[in-house]
């Protein structure tokens, strides 16, 4: 079952990849991508987030729930980059599981 749901928010949040679309001209934001809603990646922060505390035994001490809660609110810090290694990492916890 964690399985299942692991896959579906692995599978949703390689969807969002293709969102990733917004640049800046200028400053040190001109190399990055930023995903063009903030909706739909908040939803899937959230599920995300649920899924690991309701599948770690740290629950809120578990570093990458940790780390996952500090884009809460702050989700345009998040670039193509941050989103395929946070990706790599969800299907870590996935396969430790």
């Amino acid at each position: 079952m964690n399985t299942i749901k692991y896959d579906s928010i692995l599978e949703e949040g390689k969807s969002l990849l293709h969102t990733f679309t917004i640049t800046y001209p200028d400053g040190i934001y001109k190399d990055s991508f930023y995903s063009s809603t903030y909706d739909e990646l908040s939803k899937w922060l959230r599920g995300t987030i649920s899924l690991l505390k309701e599948n770690s035994s740290e629950k809120f001490n578990d570093p990458f729930v940790q780390y996952l809660n500090s884009f809460r609110g702050k989700i345009g810090n998040i670039d193509r980059n941050e989103f395929v290694m946070i990706l790599h990492q969800l299907k870590e916890k996935k396969d430790m599981n």
